[in-house]
């Protein structure tokens, strides 16, 4: 799994696409910092993340788009397929190498922290809940993107796809807000963009934290299954 953490990761970075993400997504916290905490001069966190839930969801799929998809198309999937490695630990290191990218722009953002410490009083909780929280949902993403990935050999049929089912977990919650009962409930349950108002409002619920790492968990599940297909096909 390492070899394969290190070839993927190297690949962000020689074909710029781990550049062109990491200013976009730079770009696109810079601004909603600015407009929700400098501009109005509040110290919660809660909006600005709230906020990027749903905007990030349309930068995520650069990093995953590629990932099996150009192997299928470069017929280079075969040579990994053959090598002995297990798939396991192609998905693995494959997916963490995303993993990786997005996590040093999260590291980056570690600054706007410092910045609003210099002016008020972080609450760390609310903090601290709302960055596991928007990591744990950006597992998820990551994971899905991975999956649309290794059903296609088109990078652009992937990110399309990836893109159908996120907006999708953004129409259910838009619905769960018009429902009521049981329904509202169940629809809320099920929403990976709902289930971070938890961590917003600084509450580390253990049952979103399962939710969030066994739905990950799945996709990758799922994307070793259709990548094990391929190695005997």
């Amino acid at each position: 799994m390492k070899a394969i953490f290190k070839r993927e990761l190297k690949s962000y970075f020689t074909s710029m696409l781990g550049y062109i993400f990491l200013t976009m997504f730079l770009i696109l916290t810079g601004v909603l910092f600015y407009l929700n905490n400098i501009y109005f001069g509040v110290a919660s966190v809660k909006n600005f993340f709230s906020l990027l839930t749903t905007w990030v969801i349309f930068i995520l799929p650069l990093l995953t788009m590629r990932l099996f998809a150009e192997d299928r198309k470069l017929k280079t999937d075969q040579l990994l397929l053959t090598a002995p490695v297990s798939v396991r630990s192609i998905v693995m290191g494959k997916f963490f190498a995303a993993f990786s990218v997005f996590m040093s722009g999260m590291i980056i953002t570690l600054i706007y922290i410092v910045i609003i410490s210099f002016f008020a009083t972080v609450n760390w909780a609310e903090t601290i809940s709302c960055y596991i929280g928007f990591i744990l949902l950006c597992s998820v993403i990551l994971a899905i993107g991975s999956f649309m990935s290794s059903l296609t050999e088109s990078q652009i049929v992937a990110a399309i796809a990836t893109y159908a089912v996120l907006i999708l977990t953004v129409f259910i919650g838009n619905i769960a807000s018009a429902a009521s009962g049981v329904i509202q409930s169940a629809l809320l349950w099920i929403s990976p963009t709902e289930r971070f108002l938890d961590f917003a409002m600084g509450i580390l619920d253990p049952s979103a934290l399962v939710y969030y790492l066994s739905l990950t968990a799945l996709f990758l599940f799922l994307t070793v299954i259709v990548t094990e297909r391929r190695r005997f096909c």
